[in-house]
Order: structure tokens, then sequence, then C-alpha cells
């Protein structure tokens, strides 16, 4: 190697996908390594035809080499190594460079599901989040409610339906993560509200989110192998062939529902855990036939409110319970800003929110704030009527309509154009409220509010996620309206 580098430059780690298989009609996935950016030092190497990458990772990733354009050279022996897809100039390596993997321990990994759990036995690390520091780790919230779920799982008889509540931002999927490998969890379902959820949890799942980053577990972890159930399971063949192969379960109530039920029976069976996020979406008749199926095993809810969006009780043990004022004063949410309109003619509330979520809106993008707007309705005629009015308000961000009577690709294409901000306002029935990953949100337009208190305190918590260069949140209401003065004060 020489003394004097190359470059430096940010290069995009390629992801290795061991498993991609179709079980029935629905895909069986496992990575040994998913895809991040790293800052690099670009050196030529001893070995003839080769580069040699030096990174600020732990080993084995400090050191990774790079074959040169147009060489055919030996691999350096029990080396990570590198090769660009398509050829260019080491001054012209960035991020978006598309290398691939020629030499990897994982190229070779052909564990089992059982075999990647017994890997997991005593490799997880409780780390607490230490700012002060500089030591990332669990949240004091997230601590607790591993340590709950744990007593709760020595518990070996009578088990009932145990409730976490942890509001919304306070990292309830990572605990999920945690707990499964930290209990080493051999078969478990993840019951989710919505099929945007599912597909957003199942990839969580698949990297075991930011664990490794916050050193709770090794980067060379073995990955779960993880479905996303998202066609029915149509015979008892296929569900022991989803058994055999995987770890992990992503699905909705309503996939399960209209499932072969001799064939989710033999599933549900085969099953060690049920873990239930944003419980209190899940009505209590749906929610009563697939608890039916779990009696005697362990199932744990997770939600940021003990009830249903009817009011009622979610029903089981809640065994850990962090409150929204907790979290306040904790300091994993930022301030929010309440922008009153007060408008008492029929039609005119609707006006006067919009006019005044937009110039909010347009206010931060000149403050210099990456800001995305959601306006909030109950029911889809509602957001049809009222996209001309956004449209015609701020036509240059882009207005658009978001909701779960869409198809798949109108949902994929419209959730596409918040992210790379080709739109900046969505007009959303009931959706990216809970669980939903896009700090950006920053603005509410509650144009129709919860009826349930805690369901309206959950929705407008989503918005004050801690994130210091985003700024603070605002939300916008109509305080004539009746509903409001109960939904928005605390009792």
């Amino acid at each position: 190697m020489t003394l004097f580098p190359l470059l430096k430059t940010v290069i995009t780690i390629p992801e290795i996908k061991l498993q991609d298989t179709k079980i029935g009609e629905n895909k069986l996935v496992r990575f040994a390594l998913r895809s991040y950016p790293v800052g690099v030092t670009i050196y030529d190497s001893d070995y003839d035809g080769w580069h040699e990458i030096r990174t600020d990772k732990p080993a084995p990733y400090d050191v990774i080499f790079l074959q040169q354009p147009r060489k055919r050279a030996k691999i350096p022996e029990r080396a990570l190594c590198l090769r660009m897809i398509k050829a260019c100039e080491p001054k012209n390596l960035d991020k978006n460079t598309r290398l691939a993997w020629l030499q990897h321990p994982a190229l070779d990994d052909k564990m089992g599901p059982d075999e990647i759990v017994k890997s997991w036995d005593g490799i997880f690390r409780f780390r607490e989040d230490r700012p002060d520091f500089g030591q990332p780790g669990l949240r004091t919230p997230q601590l607790g409610a591993l340590h709950a779920i744990s007593a709760y799982f020595s518990v070996k008889n009578d088990l009932e339906p145990a409730t976490i509540v942890l509001p919304t931002g306070t990292g309830k999927t990572e605990t999920m993560l945690s707990v499964l490998v930290y209990r080493q969890l051999s078969k478990v379902l993840v019951l989710v509200p919505s099929n945007s959820l599912r597909d957003q949890i199942s990839e969580k799942f698949l990297s075991l989110g930011y664990l490794s980053r916050l050193g709770l577990i090794p980067r060379e972890i073995a990955l779960p192998a993880v479905v996303a159930v998202k066609k029915g399971i149509k015979s008892i063949a296929e569900a022991k062939m989803l058994l055999k192969h995987g770890n992990v379960f992503v699905a909705t109530a309503s996939v399960l529902n209209c499932s072969h039920q001799g064939s989710v029976d033999r599933f549900c069976e085969g099953l060690s855990d049920l873990f239930v996020d944003e419980a209190h979406h899940i009505s209590a008749n749906t929610w009563a036939k697939i608890r039916d199926k779990f009696i005697g095993k362990r199932v744990v809810q997770f939600t940021a409110t003990p009830f249903r969006n009817n009011g009622n009780a979610l029903g089981g043990r809640i065994i850990y319970n962090y409150t929204m004022g907790e979290a306040q004063k904790a300091g994993y949410f930022r301030h929010i800003n309440l922008i009153p309109v007060e408008e008492y003619y029929i039609g005119e509330g609707d006006i006067s929110i919009a006019q005044a979520a937009v110039g909010r809106l347009k206010a931060d993008l000149k403050d210099g704030f990456d800001h995305l707007l959601m306006a909030r309705v109950e029911r889809k005629p509602r957001a049809a009527d009222l996209l001309p009015l956004y449209q015609k308000l701020a036509p240059e961000l882009n207005p658009i309509v978001v909701h779960s009577g869409m198809n798949k690709g109108m949902i994929r294409n419209a959730l596409s154009a918040l992210f790379s901000r080709e739109s900046r306002i969505a007009i959303c029935v009931n959706m990216l409220g809970e669980g939903f990953d896009l700090p950006s949100l920053k603005i509410a337009a509650i144009h129709d509010i919860h009826k349930s208190l805690a369901i309206t305190l959950q929705f407008i918590g989503r918005f004050t996620r801690q994130k210091t260069e985003l700024g603070d949140a605002s939300v916008v209401v109509n305080i004539a309206e009746p509903e409001v003065e109960n939904g928005l004060q605390y009792p």
C-alpha cells in the first residue's frame, strides 16, 4: 500500500441477498448484509490489480479490496473484495457507483431458520442511550419495555396477552427487534393494521433496523428470514413450507382472515410468538379471531394508547406503560406549535385550516426546513373535496391524495413523490399517522379530528419526534369545532 491516498470519498457497501424464494404467492427474503454508505480512503494496493479501501468501521470492514477496472487479478486470500459493476476510474467513485461482492464469508451462508436463532445466543448487548457520553443505545422506555417483556416471558402458566404502551416516536419497532434477538424467538408473527405498515415493518426485520448502529448487536449478525404475507395462505402444505423456512412473518389481519382457515390454523400452530403492532387499530372482532389461535402462547401488543379507536380497552394486561408526559419530560418530543383558526361557518373551516397550514409550510421552507404537510380527513370523499383547495393554494407543491382504497401502484407512486419531494402536501385518510417513518412530516392540518383523545394525542405526537435539524412541528385546527376542545386538551 502506498503512503499517499488516491482519494477520499463515500461509497455504498453493497447488499448480500441470500434468499428470495416464492412460497405460494408470498416471498421469503433473507439478507446477509444490507447496503449502507461509508466514508473511505482509497490507496494503491500491494496486490497487483487491486485498490485498497480503508474505512473507520470495525474489522472485517476496516479494509476492503476493490478490483481495478479491466484487470483480471488473483483475489487476495481471506479478504473482503469488491468489483465495479460498471468500470470507472477511482477518481469517479462515489456513493452512486454500483459495486458487487467478489469475496465475502457470507456468500457461503447456508443457515436455516433454527440455526439463525441459535447463532443469536449471548450476542445482544444492553446499552443505554447516553448522549452526554457519546454512547448510542436503547432509550429508557425501550429498555423498560424489553425488561418487562422478558419478565412476562419468564411466566410459563396462564399466559394472557400483554400490552406495552410506548408513545409514538419512542421506538416500538426497535423494541420488537430487540426482543426477537435477545429472547431468540424462533417463529414470530407480527400483526399490523395496514399494507404500508406491513411493508415498512418487514424492511425493519430484514435488516434488524438500527440495532447494529446502536451497538446492540454485531454488524455481521445472521439476519432473519422474513416473509411479508401479502397474499392468503391457500394450503396446509404452503403453511408448513412457510414455517420450515421463515423466522418472521408480517401480515395484516385481513390477509389471514381471507386465507384458507385450515391452513391458517396450521400456520399459527407452528408459531412461537405473536406481536401486534399499532394494536388499537385492530377491531375487537378481528383481534378475537387471531387471539384465539394463540391461547397459551406469548402475545405482546405494542401500542401508543391502551384504547381502541372506538374508545374501548384493548384487553389483556398492561405490563409496561411509558406515558406521553414522561416522554415529553425526557425530551423525546420537540416543541409543537398549535395554530388555531376560528371559523363557525360550514365549509369555511376547511379553507381557513388549509390557508394557515400552507402558509406555515411555505414559511418553514423559506427558513430552510425540509418540511412536509399532511392534511387529515376521516373519509375518502372529504379528501377528494379538499384536493382542489390545496391545489389552488399551492400548485407548485403538488398536493396529492393517499388512502388505503388506492391500488398498490398508486400508493407507491404517491409515497415516492413525498420521499423525493416532488410533492410536499399529502391529503390522507387515516394513513401515514401511525408507524410511518417520514420524519419530515412536520405540519398537520386536522380537518377531521379523531373522536378519541388518546388517538388524537398519538397522532399529534408523531409530528413532534425529536430531530433537531428538522425544527418544530405545527398543528392547525379549527377551535370553533365542538370536538376540538375535548380532543386537544388534557382532561
